[in-house]
């Protein structure tokens, strides 16, 4: 008896294997486009190198998957069919899409086919929707792997014989089961899709920070915190202004950045950014150090952040008067090298500011992991950026959320202790590149700083009078 047309596996289907030619020529090209302008153009962009096995590949292999899935679904049914090479022929524009985004993304001048209005979010939701596909698939492949490790023991160690699960399918059970997983398939593009609106959702998230050695005299000082605005794409000119309006509606005695202010890219991408950043008012001024992002040119940016008000730190520190007390404000670069951590190096810039004395201090530092390795004691609080609040996840809370990045011990968003130091990482402005932001709003984070809370003084009991019954 033939197979109904629903159990032909898609996977043998002249689609399947074009469309698998298809992505392994488009990896390859990647690749060859790594080498290309790593070596003759752009050495930056040797990046691709790690991103291709990294991104694309996973990439690939659930648009593979997806693919094999849907087209079994299509063929299935005699009015879909027709659809098959529609289908296919729709993946593979989107897939141009992405990557002709993905290489022009670092260019000063926007190619206007591929970043319009209407076709700008195209390559990121296509991106976005296939990693999480490909989560999805590595848990559900981790699931079946476990299913089928319990069956052996089951049947080999416990000698019971276990009935094939497929033998118990009904096809009509199968036909749901497809229908179900088409659902299941089509809410990353939904979470995606909704990443849209949430990436550019900027909103004053207000805090109150107390530090064990903060002085009296600076009780309730209110400090702006920006990061990783990533200027150029979609963070547009009036973008930034709502930022600077925010800012500004705060009412911050002091606004510190720290980096990633743009993304490695040429031309006059980034002018609206200086105009947003001249906007903003802040008594005690704008302070900032540099990301890792900020290193194309870094003297243009520093010169052009300096027309626009704020004064970067690169490894120094300032003394600032504040309510006629002393208050430190110190920045470190981005450390570039193996993990980009080294304690010695940060040690050094640290001893060239001299021995600390008793005048309260903050720090700015791009990377939050760089707090485990910053000498004890060397700032009453460090500021950070660079994770963007984890990036893709599930917001918990003001300052909790379950990321990735927080799952592999990496400082993603919030308060965090050592010792009598504390570090504030921001969910930051702005976002780089592939994924959109999923789950994770931006946040302008308005710190009050507070001194600890004087201990009341314990009272002495009195003598006990004692009547005269005893």
């Amino acid at each position: 008896m033939p197979l109904a047309p629903e159990f032909i596996p898609a996977s043998r289907s002249p689609a399947y294997r074009w469309l698998r030619r298809w992505q392994f020529g488009l990896n390859l090209f990647l690749l060859g486009a790594a080498l290309v302008l790593g070596m003759f153009v752009f050495r930056r962009a040797l990046f691709l190198l790690f991103v291709v096995p990294v991104a694309f590949v996973p990439f690939s292999s659930a648009r593979l998957r997806l693919h094999t899935h849907l087209e079994g679904l299509l063929r299935s049914h005699p009015r879909t069919a027709p659809f098959c090479g529609l289908f296919t022929g729709l993946g593979v524009l989107l897939d141009c899409v992405l990557i002709a985004q993905f290489l022009t993304a670092r260019s000063g001048h926007a190619i206007p086919i591929v970043h319009s209005a209407g076709i700008s979010w195209a390559g990121a939701i296509w991106f976005s929707a296939h990693g999480l596909l490909f989560l999805g698939y590595v848990l559900l492949d981790l699931g079946r792997l476990s299913g089928r490790l319990v069956r052996w023991v089951l049947h080999n160690v416990l000698a019971q014989q276990t009935v094939s699960p497929t033998t118990l399918i009904s096809p009509e059970r199968r036909q749901f089961l497809q229908h179900l997983g088409v659902l299941g398939a089509g809410a990353p593009f939904v979470f995606s899709l909704s990443g849209v609106k949430l990436s550019y959702d900027f909103r004053v998230e207000e805090r109150e920070i107390t530090l064990p050695h903060w002085p009296r005299e600076l009780d309730g000082l209110r400090v702006a915190h920006l990061s990783d605005i990533h200027v150029g794409g979609a963070m547009n000119r009036e973008r930034l202004l709502h930022m600077a309006a925010l800012t500004n509606t705060a009412r911050p005695d002091l606004v510190l950045h720290t980096g990633d202010f743009l993304t490695y890219r040429g031309g006059d991408f980034d002018a609206p950014l200086y105009e947003a950043l001249a906007r903003i008012r802040a008594p005690y001024g704008q302070w900032a150090c540099l990301g890792n992002h900020d290193f194309e040119a870094p003297e243009r940016l520093v010169q052009r952040l300096s027309q626009a008000g704020v004064t970067t730190l690169r490894n120094t520190l300032v003394t600032l008067p504040v309510n006629g007390h002393p208050l430190e404000v110190a920045g470190i670069d981005f450390l570039f090298g193996p993990f980009g951590m080294d304690a010695e190096r940060y040690a050094q810039v640290v001893r060239s500011w001299g021995l600390r004395g008793p005048v309260p201090r903050l720090l700015l530092n791009h990377d939050p992991r760089a707090f485990a390795r910053l000498p004890r004691g060397c700032a009453d609080l460090v500021l950070s950026g660079h994770t963007h609040g984890g990036h893709v996840g599930v917001q918990l809370g003001r300052d909790h959320a379950l990321t990735v990045v927080g799952l592999c011990g990496i400082p993603d968003q919030g308060l965090f202790r050592r010792g009598d130091m504390r570090l504030f990482v921001t969910r930051c402005v702005g976002f780089y590149g592939y994924p959109m932001r999923l789950g994770i709003p931006p946040e302008i984070a308005l710190l009050t700083l507070r001194a600890p809370q004087p201990t009341p003084p314990q009272s002495t009991p009195g003598p006990v009078a004692i009547s005269a019954n005893g």
